[in-house]
């Protein structure tokens, strides 16, 4: 084990050499790494150490990459590797998932399947177009760059003591296999799937979350949340154990599973689990958990009702201390609650693993309904309340939201195979000015709205304060009056949103498709948005290289058309459109010879 945290400390190094060199030569250029192996017990890849190495990652997504690269170093910039043989639903719903999971794109693999022979676009290419051009052209992927992404307050460990603890216990080194260490450990190939199932749970049930490494347990970060979860984290270092102890004795919530601190940071067993007193149990047995332990089946009693559970025991021989059984199967306790300090802990003792069975199936609302119980106890609510058209909880339809500035982005993903497609409704928790961003219309001050759930796209709403102000856009050179410019000179225009006064006392109501706010009053805050931007030549034909999309701070922007020598001579247009409303504003200026 120390040998092995030794390695990743040598590599990280390594790299941070060769970064450094790198700006020696170029101190604008961007250290990468193109193609992220899963970090495996022998390979030395520890993310957290190189994500603040690098400037900038063409991801994979396999081991839960997704949202480790995010959470390592919020701002890194990310492109993660998309494509392959992938199209139709299933290429939308993987490019929308990279914009909502902050990535800035995606790096296409490869143009052979993007593209035919005669150099036309094959099906998947026609598909990246569509969407990439929605993301672009229409600036919402803009919209998210630099917001905060929500977590509702959940931090789950992500640990690599616990990769290589749960490999030393089963693994063997084969020929060529140096990578994630599922091939040659059957408890390593379950410690993954427990912890992506608990991620896929956590979602299913409407929540965000952010990974917490080692280091930045032991660093402190634990502060900012509510719940942290324990995914069958075996291997917990001393200064994690004294850092979770204060976390739950200030008033965080903890929720444990599996084999939780059978050994320390070192990969050494224990002669009692490291933080079972926290969670109020007795082990009987201190090894790694049967993989051959029967399913059983439990009724828990819940305030709404009773949650029909079937799972999977880690240990039979599980008891408790000062813990309260909260259920249990014969004599096997599963569910143990206990109060620690000013906050409390929740011990699972059976396998998340098997979620991914009795995801999509009605097994599946009993063990989401326990979830939402055990957060809402902690405070902790689901992003949003949506409902399907029958009333019923989303079952795989992913939930984010956003806020930057004054204005929260709210939207639901649903996978490309998804019962969940149809009519939704969603309920927000205060009156706010919403808008509909798939279809850039307004839907008034409002505190529900309802939309249509397509598998793999998105429905993705803005909520404002304040109703959205006008567009303008103007050039910074009149020239006293005149917009004549020569060929080979730089145009400079201004793009401004002005903000409006929300009427007195606005009427809540329940909306379909609204009519388009009047105006107000001009000197309201603007929100931070993007407008796409369009430049049209005399022949009335639009000039790509010269448009784009750029953001507003403080509700103003600056753009510039680089007239070229041969430019063709006439009247030219500037076209600003903003993506709440397809608002457009406009400005022309004359090339002349």
């Amino acid at each position: 084990m120390d040998h092995r945290t030794f390695m990743e400390e040598v590599f990280a190094r390594a790299l941070q050499v060769a970064a450094g060199a790198l700006k020696e030569q170029d101190p604008d250029s961007r250290a990468s790494i193109s193609g992220t192996q899963a970090p495996g017990p022998s390979n030395a890849v520890n993310w957290y150490r190189l994500d603040q190495i690098v400037d900038y990652l063409q991801p994979y997504s396999e081991d839960d990459q997704d949202e480790l690269h995010r959470t390592m170093r919020p701002g890194l910039m990310l492109t993660g590797f998309t494509g392959y043989e992938h199209h139709g639903k299933v290429l939308r719903h993987e490019l929308w998932h990279r914009i909502f999971h902050g990535q800035a794109g995606a790096s296409l693999f490869w143009h052979y399947t993007a593209l035919n022979a005669d150099l036309t676009l094959t099906e998947q290419g026609r598909d990246l177009g569509a969407t990439v051009g929605a993301l672009r052209n229409e600036g919402l992927a803009l919209l998210l760059r630099d917001a905060e992404r929500e977590n509702c307050g959940i931090a789950v460990h992500y640990s690599l003591l616990g990769v290589r603890g749960q490999w030393i216990t089963d693994g063997h080194i084969a020929p060529h296999e140096v990578t994630s260490g599922d091939a040659t450990s059957a408890h390593l190939k379950r410690f993954h799937a427990n912890r992506t199932a608990w991620l896929q749970a956590l979602e299913d049930a409407g929540f965000q979350y952010d990974f917490l490494t080692t280091e930045q347990i032991e660093g402190g970060k634990l502060g900012p949340y509510k719940v942290l979860v324990l995914p069958d984290s075996v291997a917990l270092s001393d200064r994690e154990v004294a850092e979770i102890r204060n976390f739950v004795g200030k008033g965080g919530l903890l929720i444990s599973d599996g084999e939780t601190g059978l050994m320390d940071g070192h990969a050494r067993w224990q002669p009692a689990g490291r933080i079972d007193d926290l969670l109020g149990v007795q082990r009987l047995g201190m090894r790694s958990a049967a993989d051959d332990v029967a399913a059983a089946k439990v009724s828990v009693a819940l305030p709404g009702g009773v949650a029909e559970l079937e799972v999977r025991p880690v240990s039979p021989n599980l008891r408790t201390t000062t813990g309260r059984p909260g259920a249990a199967a014969g004599e096997t306790l599963l569910l143990i609650d206990h109060p620690y300090g000013s906050g409390r802990s929740v011990c699972l003792n059976f396998w998340m693993s098997d979620y991914t069975r009795v995801r999509k199936t009605e097994a599946q609302a009993g063990r989401l309904a326990l979830l939402r119980h055990t957060l809402r106890q902690a405070g902790v609510y689901p992003l949003a309340e949506i409902r399907t058209a029958a009333g019923k909880p989303l079952k795989c339809s992913e939930v984010v939201a956003f806020r930057k500035a004054s204005t929260r982005y709210l939207a639901v993903l649903p996978e490309p195979d998804c019962s969940d497609a149809g009519v939704v409704r969603l309920n927000f928790p205060s009156p706010s000015y919403v808008y509909d961003l798939r279809a850039h219309r307004p839907l008034g001050c409002v505190t529900q709205a309802s939309g249509r759930l397509v598998p793999g796209e998105p429905i993705f709403y803005a909520l404002l304060p304040s109703p959205l102000g006008s567009l303008s856009v103007s050039l910074a050179d009149s020239r006293h009056g005149t917009r004549l410019f020569k060929a080979g000179e730089t145009i400079k225009f201004f793009v401004r949103l002005r903000g409006r006064t929300p009427p007195a006392q606005p009427r809540q109501k329940k909306i379909e498709p609204s009519r388009p706010q009047a105006a107000g009053q001009p000197g309201q805050a603007v929100p931070e948005i993007a407008v796409h931007l369009e430049v049209r030549s005399p022949s009335g034909k639009a000039v790509d290289y010269y448009g784009g999309t750029i953001p507003l701070k403080s509700g103003a922007g600056e753009f510039s058309v680089p007239l070229a020598l041969n430019d063709e001579p006439g009247t030219w247009e500037v076209i600003a459109r903003e993506p709440f409303t397809h608002q457009a504003a406009s400005a022309t200026f004359t090339a002349v010879p």
